[in-house]
């Protein structure tokens, strides 16, 4: 009795440190992190060093380096050259132009899928790597500065370079074969030059997204972990490497999907390590994103990072073995073949991170004051950190309803939006709310498909236009519509549409990185009628159509 009694005491306890924690300082977690992903693109050992220097300055103590993946292996293991001989190079600068160039797969080739993306050799080829003098002398630098670094190595999917360097590594051309003794036997000796290389006490070993062999993916990262184990390390993995099974519990889970994720981990005896994608990752555009640099998609401004949910995690620790090692940003580089643009994603968003890392309870208010005087001295010092002071914000028609004669109208969709982008459901498009920067804020609408709906206005209206919203990111292939047609109906019968009205895309946009394109039919004479029939048709790229409103005056 007095250990149930004690146990809803430390249970209260929590809940009541968890609700108070706004109104006191947490003690600082141990792994502040910052990933930076040089294999998408290759940046400078200088670079890297003045990475280190802000995080060091900024209270972040971790580095994680994401050193392999499809687009280039940066990390020199002597046993297996062709690694950096072949997969350090590839035949086009960027990783978007790469990525397009890749050869697709057909009809005829699916199921045997063993197109490769193209690599190349120093002399021809775009990229780079580190010897590995190179990167003990970064990490020699980076402990002067009470920075740690932790290496990412693939496995088994983000392997396109390995396949390539070495076919018999592989499953198919992008994953490292599971079912293979010699896969693990390449990996031991890959890990043990590693861990030679990094004091770190872990190694970061992916484990994330394999699409073609995910029921043998647990028992091959348990042979992964003995590896590791054996190499004095503890492994870390993204969140597709949770199971139940409590033997996993001595993996680290670094949670970058759905937060929740991170209570379930440490429930079952894990150590996790912070990271949610819609908050932490800073390839997303910070501010209005026409005029920014191009970004993979999505909007985190400043504001949104320092809500990144972590308290949910802790609270979960007083009542679990797992504990809440730390947060961390990440920076993947798809869309960052600068030094520069590098900087302008990292600085200042990653001061936030470190702020919820060092337990500091500032209101966003007092955090982004600071924020914009560290902004305007890192650039003054050289950096090219975000003009915080001057942050347009948020899509301005997002911020208040909008008011029309379509609010509150019925849509019947004769093709149905995707489950994953469905938004408010039926009532999105007439709910008197238009999206913001971010395609999955829920009031964009997404279709797979060209775009095919019935609006009923209830009774019969005087209309003398009609406006459709689009948004177009490419990176996500997201893309505005070849024409939007409009066509007033005597009912909802759409084989009785009597006359259309089309609107074409403006084609100089085709190739913009990212626009929120209105398409609008003016009607020459007021169209008097309850039923319109819209469609919206892809281009011949097909990919997504996002919407967010149907707005009739």
């Amino acid at each position: 009795m007095k250990k149930y009694i004690l146990s809803i005491f430390v249970l209260a306890l929590c809940i009541f440190s968890c609700t108070q924690a706004d109104k006191k300082e947490t003690r600082p977690m141990e792994w502040r992190g910052l990933m930076i992903d040089v294999s998408r693109h290759f940046y400078p050992m200088d670079v890297l060093k003045r990475q280190i220097d802000l995080m060091g300055n900024y209270g972040l103590n971790t580095l994680h380096l994401h050193l392999t993946d499809a687009a280039g292996w940066r990390l020199e293991i002597r046993k297996y050259p062709r690694l950096t001989d072949l997969g350090a190079w590839r035949t086009y600068q960027t990783w978007k132009e790469w990525w397009a160039q890749r050869p697709r797969a057909t009809e005829e080739t699916k199921g045997n899928e063993w197109f490769t993306p193209a690599f190349s050799d120093a002399q021809n080829g775009f990229g780079g790597f580190y010897t590995q003098d190179e990167m003990r002398e970064l990490v020699a630098y980076a402990q002067e500065r009470g920075i740690t670094i932790v290496p990412e190595i693939e496995f088994p999917a983000h392997s396109e370079e390995v396949v390539a360097a070495y076919p018999w590594v592989g499953y198919n051309h992008a994953e490292m074969d599971m079912t293979k003794d010699s896969t693990y036997m390449f990996m031991a000796d890959v890990l043990a030059e590693v861990a030679e290389i990094f004091p770190a006490p872990y190694i970061h070993v992916g484990g994330d997204e394999s699409a073609t062999q995910k029921g043998l993916q647990p028992e091959a990262m348990r042979r992964i972990q003995k590896i590791v184990e054996g190499l004095g390390k503890r492994m870390i993995v993204w969140d597709e490497g949770l199971t139940d099974n409590p033997a996993d519990s001595a993996q680290i889970i670094m949670v970058w999907r759905n937060p929740d994720t991170a209570t379930e981990a440490i429930r079952l005896g894990h150590d996790v390590i912070m990271c949610p994608s819609n908050w932490c990752y800073l390839d997303s555009y910070q501010d209005r994103p026409m005029g920014q640099p191009e970004a993979m998609g999505g909007y985190r401004p400043l504001s949104h990072i320092y809500e990144v949910p972590v308290d949910s995690a802790l609270c979960a620790e007083a009542t679990s073995t797992g504990r809440l090692l730390g947060i961390q940003a990440c920076i993947f580089t798809e869309y960052v073949p600068t030094p520069e643009i590098l900087e302008y994603q990292i600085w200042p968003r990653a001061l936030a991170i470190a702020e919820r890392g060092l337990g500091r309870t500032r209101s966003y208010e007092e955090f982004h004051q600071w924020a914009v005087g560290v902004a305007d001295s890192m650039r003054k010092a050289g950096v090219n950190a975000f003009d915080l002071a001057n942050e347009y914000g948020q899509r301005r028609e997002s911020l208040q309803p909008v008011g029309h004669l379509a609010r509150g109208a019925k849509v019947v969709y004769n093709n149905p939006y995707n489950s994953f982008y469905k938004a408010g459901g039926d009532s999105t498009l007439t709910d008197g709310v238009c999206g913001t920067w971010n395609n999955n804020d829920q009031c964009w609408q997404g279709f797979i498909r060209d775009i095919d709906l019935v609006l009923d206005l209830g009774q019969e209206r005087e209309v003398s236009s009609v406006e459709l919203s689009f948004l177009q990111i490419l990176g996500p292939e997201i893309y505005l519509p070849a024409e939007v047609s409009v066509s007033p109906m005597p009912n909802a019968d759409v084989t009785k549409v009597s006359e259309t009205f089309t609107v074409l895309m403006d084609v100089t946009l085709a190739d913009v990185p990212f626009v929120v394109q209105p398409y609008k039919v003016n009607f020459d004479v007021v169209k008097k009628s309850r039923y319109f029939h819209i469609t919206a048709k892809r281009t011949p790229r097909r990919g997504w159509l996002f919407l967010d409103e149907v707005v009739v005056r």
